[in-house]
C-alpha cells in the first residue's frame, strides 16, 4: 500500500516538476488579460487606447510569480501612435488565481518612435510647464527607449523608474535664429538623475561633441552639469552678434576656432537659468578685431581690422563673473605680435589687464610735439615696445616703455597714461638725443647733439583743464624745471607754483632765474642772469595793443634781476620793479635799470580813467633802436639817449619819440647821394662812421592798423630829413616830405652858434637846396616821387631853429 502511494505522489510530483519547467521555459499564451490592460490604461487616461496581441507567460518558480509578455504593443492617443517592440511584466500567483492583473514591476521596450509624438505622450499623463515648451521646441528627430518601472502594493509609480535609450537626428529651435539639429545621444534615467552620453549636435554650422550630460531633480529645478566641447569651425555672424550684444566691447569678426567646455546650472519649470558656472578651453585659429573709438581715438594708424592668430584662451563664468586668461598673436599694422591678457566681466563691469610686446609700430604725430621738435616727421616709429594696459569699468591705464624715433635715432622712452572718472593722468621719461628741442618762449634751442631726459607728468579734467606737476628737460649744463603748472581747457595759465631756468639760449648767454608764486596771485621774477635781446624784438615788434591772452586770472609780478643782457653789448644791473597785468594787458608797470656808468633804463606804465600812458627812457638808444630793420648799422657811442611817451584811450594812442646824437652807417641810397653834397656827409661815408643825427623826433598816432605820422624829422651835419604822411598795415603807405644835403649857410642864419653844422642848404641862386619826395602805394609795390627844390620850405628852417635853441 505504502508502495503505491509513493509511486501517486512520485507521478504527481514528476507532473509537477514537467509543468512547471514546460511553464518556466516554454510558457503559455493568453489575452485573457487584454481587455484588464486595456481597460486599466483608459483608467488612466480616456483618450488613450491600445492595440495588444497574446500575453505569454512564463513562470518564475522561485518568486512564486509569472512572467509575462507581449510583444508589437500600440499605444495610440489622438492622431498618434507610440509603437512597442515589448512590454514585460510580473504576476503573481494569488492575482492570477483571482483573474486580476496585479504587478509591481513593468519593462518596456520602444520601437523607433518620433520624439514630439513621445514628448506628447509624457505630456498627456503629466502635463507639466516645462514639456509643452519642449513639444514647441522639437522639431524632428526619433528614439528609441527601454523602460522599468516599479509600482507599490496599492499600484502607484515608485520613484526608481529606469530609462535607457537613443536619440536620433533630433532638432530643436530655441528661437528664431538659434537651432540645435543634428542631436544625437545615449541616455540613462534613474528616478530624478538624468545621464546623456555621447551627444553631438551642430547650431549655426557649428558641430559641438559632448561625453556627457548629468541631469538631477531637486526639489523645485534641475541641476545641470556636462561636457561639451568642438572642433576647428566659424564662429558665424549669429552667434558674434549674440556675444555682442551681451559685450559689446569684443567686436570680433571672421572667428574661427575650437573649445572644450565644463558647465553646470540649474533651470526651473519657467526655463530660467541659475547658478551658470563655465570653464573653457578655447583655441582661435584665426580671427579680425575691428578698431573701437578708444583705440582709434590714441593709435590712428592702427589697422581698421586687428589680426588675431593662434590665442588659447582659458575662460570661466561664475555668479555673473566672466574671467579670461589668453595668449596669442595679433597684427596691429604689418607684423604679428606676442600679446596676453586677462579679462574680467561682472555683471556689466569689464576688466582688462594686457601685454603685448610691440617689434615696431608707427603713430602719427601731434602738432603739440611737432611745435616743439619741428625736425620730427609726421610718422613716428615705435620700436621693441613692453605695454601693459589695464581698463576696468570706464577707467584706463596704460604702462610702456621701448624706443622711439624721432628723427634719425632711436631714443629711449618710457610712459603711463590713465583714465578715472574722466580724469587723465599721464607720465613720460624721453630720451632726447638726436633731435633739436625748441623753446622759443625763452630762446633756447636743444643742439641735436646734446643728450637730454625729458620727464612729464600731471593730469587732465575737460572741465578744469591740465595740470602738470612737473616738466624737467636737463641735460650738461641746462637745467629747466616747472612745478605745479595749471592751465584751463581754454590754454590759459590758471597757476604755476615754480619755474626755475639754468640754460645757455640760442645766443650763448647763461640764463639762472626763477619765476615763483608767492601767495595767490603774486609771483616773483628773481634771478643772478637773463638774455632779455629776443624778448625786447618781439615786445618791439608786438602791436601796442597786443592782449596777452595768456593769464586767466590777473596777476602781479615782482621783479628782481642781478643782470639783464639788453642784446650782446649792453648789460644793465640791479634790474628792479613790478608788474600788474588786469584781463592779460599790463596795466601797471614800473621797473628801473642801471647801466655799468650809472646810465639808467625806465620803464613804466599808468592806467586811470581808461587812460593809458607808457612811458620808456634809455640812456642808450643803441639796444633798442637798432633792432628795426629800416635803420641798418645804427651806433650812438654810448651818448645817444632814447626817450619815448603814449597816451591810449579809446584805442587811440598818441606817441612821441625822441633819439638823441646817434649814428647810422647804412641808409637809403637817395640818402646817400643826398649826403655827398656836403663836406661832413663826404667825410663820414669814406671813414665808415656813417651819418650823424644829433636829434630825432617823432609824433605819431595809432588806431587799430593805421599809424598816422604827424611829424617826423631828423638833423645831422651831413643831412636833415623831414617826413609826415601813414602807414596801413594791410593795405597802403604814403610818405611825404623834405631831405636836404647840409653844405653852407646864408649869413643872416650863419650867426646862430653851431648852424653851420646842424642848418641844410646851400647859399641863395647856387643851384638845389634839397629835394621832396613822395612815398605811395601798397607794401609790396612802392612808387617814390623825387622833385628839386630851390628854396628850403619856413616850416623845416624854423623847426631846425627852434631845435637848435632849444638845445
Amino acid at each position: 500500500m505504502s508502495k503505491k502511494i509513493l509511486k501517486y505522489i512520485s507521478i504527481i510530483v514528476g507532473i509537477f516538476v514537467l509543468l512547471i519547467i514546460y511553464l518556466s521555459t516554454i510558457g503559455i499564451e493568453t489575452e485573457k488579460f487584454n481587455k484588464q490592460i486595456q481597460d486599466l490604461v483608459k483608467q488612466k487616461n480616456n483618450k488613450f487606447d491600445t492595440s495588444l496581441k497574446k500575453i505569454k507567460l512564463t513562470l518564475d518558480p522561485f518568486n512564486f510569480k509569472f512572467n509575462a509578455k507581449t510583444i508589437d504593443t500600440k499605444i495610440i492617443f489622438g492622431d498618434k501612435i507610440i509603437e512597442l517592440e515589448y512590454i514585460k511584466t510580473q504576476i503573481s500567483l494569488n492575482s492570477l488565481i483571482k483573474n486580476q492583473l496585479v504587478t509591481s514591476h513593468i519593462e518596456i521596450s520602444t520601437k523607433p518612435i518620433l520624439l514630439k509624438n513621445f514628448v506628447s505622450f509624457v505630456r498627456s499623463i503629466n502635463d507639466k510647464p516645462e514639456l509643452f515648451f519642449l513639444e514647441r521646441f522639437i522639431k524632428k528627430g526619433y528614439l528609441i527607449a527601454d523602460l522599468e518601472f516599479n509600482f507599490d502594493e496599492f499600484g502607484k509609480l515608485r520613484e526608481d523608474y529606469k530609462v535607457n535609450g537613443l536619440l536620433k537626428d533630433g532638432k530643436i529651435s530655441l528661437f528664431k535664429k538659434n537651432e540645435l539639429e543634428k542631436i544625437n545621444f545615449l541616455f540613462n534615467i534613474t528616478g530624478n538623475n538624468f545621464s546623456f552620453t555621447d551627444i553631438s549636435f551642430d547650431t549655426n554650422n557649428i558641430n559641438f561633441l559632448s561625453e556627457r550630460l548629468n541631469i538631477k531633480k531637486n526639489k523645485k529645478d534641475y541641476f545641470l552639469e556636462g561636457n561639451i566641447r568642438n572642433k576647428n569651425s566659424p564662429l558665424n555672424e549669429k552667434l558674434l552678434k549674440t556675444i555682442k550684444l551681451k559685450y559689446p566691447q569684443f567686436n570680433l569678426i571672421n572667428a574661427n576656432f575650437e573649445s572644450d567646455n565644463d558647465f553646470s546650472f540649474n533651470i526651473n519649470n519657467k526655463l530660467k537659468v541659475d547658478n551658470l558656472a563655465i570653464n573653457s578651453n578655447i583655441l582661435i585659429h584665426n580671427s579680425q578685431f575691428k578698431k573701437n573709438n578708444l583705440i582709434s581715438n590714441n593709435f590712428s594708424e592702427i589697422n581698421d581690422l586687428i589680426d588675431l592668430k593662434d590665442h588659447e584662451i582659458k575662460a570661466s563664468y561664475t555668479n555673473k563673473k566672466l574671467s579670461i586668461e589668453g595668449k596669442g598673436q595679433v597684427k596691429l599694422q604689418n607684423k604679428f605680435e606676442f600679446i596676453d591678457y586677462e579679462i574680467t566681466n561682472n555683471d556689466s563691469d569689464l576688466n582688462l589687464v594686457l601685454n603685448i610686446q610691440l617689434s615696431e609700430l608707427d603713430i602719427k604725430n601731434q602738432n603739440l610735439i611737432k611745435g616743439y621738435f619741428p625736425k620730427t616727421k609726421e610718422i613716428l616709429n615705435l620700436k621693441d615696445h613692453k605695454i601693459k594696459l589695464n581698463y576696468k569699468g570706464n577707467d584706463l591705464s596704460l604702462k610702456g616703455s621701448g624706443k622711439i624715433k624721432l628723427e634719425k635715432e632711436l631714443n629711449k622712452i618710457e610712459y603711463f597714461f590713465s583714465t578715472k572718472d574722466n580724469k587723465y593722468k599721464f607720465e613720460t621719461n624721453l630720451e632726447i638725443n638726436d633731435t633739436p628741442l625748441n623753446i622759443d618762449f625763452i630762446n633756447y634751442t636743444k643742439d641735436k647733439n646734446l643728450n637730454s631726459q625729458l620727464r612729464i607728468n600731471g593730469n587732465y579734467t575737460k572741465k578744469f583743464g591740465l595740470d602738470f606737476k612737473k616738466i624737467s628737460l636737463l641735460s650738461k649744463n641746462n637745467s629747466l624745471v616747472i612745478h605745479d603748472l595749471i592751465i584751463d581747457k581754454n590754454n590759459k595759465l590758471v597757476k604755476v607754483d615754480k619755474i626755475d631756468l639754468d640754460y645757455f639760449d640760442n645766443s650763448g648767454k647763461k640764463n639762472k632765474f626763477t619765476f615763483s608764486r608767492t601767495k595767490n596771485n603774486d609771483y616773483e621774477l628773481n634771478g643772478s642772469l637773463f638774455n632779455a635781446d629776443s624778448l625786447i624784438t618781439s615786445l618791439l615788434k608786438s602791436k601796442d595793443d597786443q592782449q596777452l591772452d595768456l593769464f586767466k586770472e590777473n596777476i602781479n609780478i615782482t621783479l628782481n634781476f642781478s643782470n639783464v643782457y639788453l642784446d650782446n653789448d649792453n648789460v644793465v644791473k640791479n634790474l628792479n620793479g613790478k608788474l600788474r597785468i588786469v584781463d592779460n594787458r599790463v596795466t601797471k608797470a614800473n621797473i628801473s635799470a642801471l647801466y655799468d656808468n650809472s646810465e639808467n633804463l625806465t620803464f613804466t606804465i599808468k592806467t586811470k580813467d581808461d587812460e593809458k600812458i607808457t612811458t620808456l627812457f634809455s640812456s642808450r638808444a643803441k639796444p633798442l633802436v637798432k633792432r628795426y630793420k629800416f635803420i641798418k648799422g645804427f651806433e650812438d657811442n654810448n651818448e645817444g639817449y632814447l626817450d619815448f611817451y603814449s597816451s591810449k584811450k579809446d584805442g587811440i594812442a598818441n606817441s612821441k619819440l625822441i633819439i638823441d646824437n646817434f649814428k647810422v652807417k647804412e641808409i637809403p641810397a637817395l640818402a646817400k647821394l643826398l649826403a655827398l653834397a656836403s663836406l661832413q656827409g663826404i667825410a663820414d661815408l669814406l671813414t665808415g662812421e656813417g651819418i650823424r643825427f644829433t636829434d630825432f623826433e617823432m609824433n605819431f598816432t595809432n588806431k587799430n592798423e593805421l599809424m598816422t605820422i604827424k611829424e617826423l624829422y631828423a638833423i645831422g651835419p651831413a643831412i636833415s630829413i623831414l617826413i609826415e604822411g601813414y602807414i596801413d598795415e594791410n593795405d597802403l603807405i604814403s610818405l611825404r616830405g623834405t631831405l636836404v644835403p647840409a653844405t653852407t649857410i646864408n649869413r643872416s642864419i650863419a650867426s646862430i652858434p653851431l648852424i653851420g653844422d646842424l642848418l641844410i642848404g646851400k647859399k641863395a641862386g647856387e643851384g638845389v637846396f634839397g629835394v621832396s619826395f613822395k612815398v605811395k602805394g601798397p607794401p609790396k609795390k612802392l612808387e617814390t616821387t623825387v622833385n628839386p627844390i630851390k628854396t628850403l620850405t619856413p616850416r623845416f628852417i624854423t623847426r631846425t631853429l627852434e631845435k637848435i635853441k632849444k638845445n
